[in-house]
This record gives C-alpha cells, sequence and structure tokens, in this order.
C-alpha cells in the first residue's frame, strides 16, 4: 500500500563504517545499528513500525506523531555512538510529502516473521531519492544534529551477548540485490527467481538459515562490557559495574537453563528456549527496494549462486554485491514489555556492508555507462 504522506523516512548511517570494518571493527558497526534501532522503539513503546537494518545503519518509516521525540533519541544515539564505540553516525528525516511532490513512490507491506517480529518490506524511488537528499547534504534541514537533543534516548532491551556463529557447512553469504526495472511486478518476478534458486540449491529456510542452534553459543568477549557501558551513559562509573554484573548474572542463568534444560522464564521467554526464539525472530532476509539476505552453505552452492547472479546481471534484470566469511553474528533488540523481539543478523568481517560496496560501484559504472551513451 502507498505510504500516508504524513509519514517520514529516517534514514541513518555510519560514517566509515567500511574503514571501521577494514579495522576488525565490524561488530561494531553492526551494534551501532542496533542501538539506532531500539531508541526508536523506546520513543513509541512498541516495535511494531516499518525498518530495515542494512549492516551500517537502519532506514525507518514513522508516522508523523512521535518526530519531535524521535528527533531527540536519535539526536541523543549520535553522541552515545561516538562516546561508546567512537563511530560517527549521520541521520536525516525526509517526509513522505516531499518525495511524492517530486513525483517518487513509497510503498509498505508487512508479514509475520514470527509472533514476536512483524517483518516490513519498503519498496518505491522515494528510498534513492531520500537517501540522495540525506548523503549529499545540500538540504541541511533534513539533518538530524547531536544539538537537537532535548532528553535521553532509552536503550532499555539493547543486548549483545552472542558469539559469532560459525557455518555448519562452511561459508555465510551476505548478498544485496537490486532489480534494474523498479514497476512492483518486474521486481517481484525478479525476487521471486532469486528465491526460487536459493531453494533450488541451498535447500529449504532451515537449511540456509545463518543462525545454525547447533552453532549458538554465548559470548565471553568484551562485548558485555560494551554493553554495560551503552547503559551506563559510556562512563565507566557504579552503574556502569552494576550493569555488568547484571549481565554476566543473566548470562550465567540462561547458561544454567539450556544446559540443564530449566524451565526458568523472564518476560515471555523460557529460558532454557532462548536459542529458539532467538532463530525464530532472526532478521537475515529483508527488502527495501533491493533485497538483502544472509544465508549459509557449502561452497559449491555460493559459486552456483555467484553464477546465477552473474548471468541475470549480464541479462541488464539485477545489480548485486557479495561478501563471502564463515562466520555470521547477531545483534538483539527486545521490547520486553510488547513481547517483541527482532534479531539483526549479518556476516562476520563485514558482511552486508561490505556487499553494499560491490553493488554501488556497479551502479555507479552501471549510471555512467548510461550517461555516456
Amino acid at each position: 500500500m502507498p505510504v500516508p504522506e504524513d509519514w517520514f523516512l529516517l534514514i541513518t548511517d555510519i560514517a566509515g563504517s567500511t574503514k571501521a570494518i577494514d579495522n576488525g571493527r565490524y561488530k561494531d558497526v553492526n551494534t551501532a545499528g542496533g542501538l539506532i534501532a531500539i531508541a526508536v522503539a523506546n520513543v513509541y513503546g512498541h516495535m511494531d513500525f516499518p525498518f530495515v537494518f542494512g549492516g551500517d545503519g537502519v532506514t525507518f518509516l514513522l508516522p508523523i506523531t512521535y518526530l519531535p521525540s524521535v528527533r531527540s533519541a536519535i539526536a541523543d544515539t549520535i553522541g552515545k555512538i561516538r562516546t561508546t564505540f567512537d563511530l560517527e553516525m549521520k541521520a536525516g528525516i525526509v517526509p513522505v510529502q516531499e518525495l511524492y511532490k517530486r513525483g517518487a513512490t513509497v510503498y509498505l507491506s508487512k508479514f509475520e516473521a514470527s509472533i514476536h517480529y512483524n517483518q516490513c518490506l519498503i519498496f518505491g524511488n522515494g528510498l534513492d531519492l531520500a537517501e540522495s537528499w540525506v548523503k549529499s547534504q545540500e538540504d541541511e534541514s533534513f539533518l538530524v544534529r547531536e544539538t537537537e537533543r532535548t532528553t535521553d534516548a532509552d536503550f532499555t532491551g539493547f543486548t549483545c551477548r552472542w558469539q559469532d556463529i560459525p557455518s555448519e557447512k562452511g561459508e555465510v553469504v551476505s548478498m544485496i540485490v537490486e532489480p534494474t526495472r523498479k514497476d512492483y511486478e518486474s521486481t517481484a518476478k525478479i525476487i521471486s527467481r532469486v528465491l526460487n534458486f536459493i531453494r533450488m540449491e541451498f535447500g529449504e529456510e532451515e537449511d540456509y538459515h545463518p543462525v545454525p542452534l547447533s552453532q549458538l553459543e554465548l559470548d565471553k568477549g568484551p562485548y558485555q562490557e560494551k554493553e554495560a557501558l551503552v547503559h551506563s551513559n559510556g562512563k565507566k562509573g557504579i552503574e556502569y559495574y552494576l550493569r555488568l554484573a547484571k549481565i554476566k548474572f543473566e548470562k550465567l542463568a540462561v547458561s544454567m537453563a539450556i544446559k540443564y534444560k530449566i524451565p526458568l522464564k523472564s518476560s515471555h521467554y523460557r529460558l532454557d528456549k532462548l536459542k529458539e526464539y532467538q532463530a525464530r525472530s532472526a532478521d537475515f532476509r529483508k527488502f527495501d527496494g533491493t533485497l538483502k539476505m544472509v544465508i549459509h552453505g557449502s561452497k559449491k552452492s555460493r559459486i552456483a549462486l555467484e553464477q546465477f547472479l552473474e548471468n541475470m546481471e549480464s541479462d541488464g534484470l539485477i545489480l548485486f554485491g557479495h561478501f563471502v566469511s564463515t562466520k555470521s553474528l547477531m545483534t538483539c533488540i527486545l521490547k520486553a514489555g510488547a513481547s517483541q523481539e527482532v534479531h539483526f543478523v549479518d556476516g562476520a568481517g563485514g558482511g552486508l556492508t561490505l556487499a553494499a560496496k560491490e553493488w554501488k560501484q556497479k551502479r555507479k559504472m552501471a549510471t555512467s555507462k548510461q550517461e555516456v551513451v
């Protein structure tokens, strides 16, 4: 359905994300995206609004009602991301009405990915136009500045407690596929062809799902410290150490519940079933004008997929980018009071961000060729 004209697009992006990933900080980049999403969710009091995670940023579609509160939350998040992760987040807000004035389109649909997560699909050329306005900074009225902060952002529900997840079959592929024709019917056919090939080559969803339960293990590294730092305003004081102790206690409880199958409950969770919850609400497939997926499989299947996509690209049907690693990673946000959750999945080592780098280079070359012609 068309998005109401009194809604707005919120576009966020981690500046210099590729350089940060080159320095081994891919998990910091993904975690920053999780912070953005939970900050907005806590303004609304629920997570039933459209958003798409892209590895180094999140795109939201939101009604105008909460605009002042969202601007403040994002402004504060810009500062918190800089303090905690030494990363710069850029954010812009574009009214849908302005896009419609330029003849652009923005459509929205959703489906129930799990009982705790409604996944949204955003479609239309308005996304590209809005992103170009924000990133070019030609009109600074679209930008959100850190100085607009009037209240603290609320990051309650943000967690990051899982190790990188090895592929059972050897490889994890992060990919972005953009149909070159933008009408709905053509796009749907192209995406269906890609998904059907994945099904034929990789198997059913449980065969290529990037969060195999047998490989999911609680993190023992520094990210529990970064989670504590996020919730203590980036300062290592009493609040930080109390939060860190709480995280360690909760991880111990989860570990014991899983190991000994103890039916402990927290909010809507059975702690002994925690891995199943994570996999069910894993955000490994989404659409925002491009199909973004993270899947795992064998090297043989990945080579077959590359050949298939290259053939479609040669035929002028798509542009694509991809990145291959051996692990995936997961960043979690929970809205306990509303029994809602989503677990952002990406490929370790750069995943969707590096896939986007390849895809954008192809896009730039295609645009240059069109201009020459």
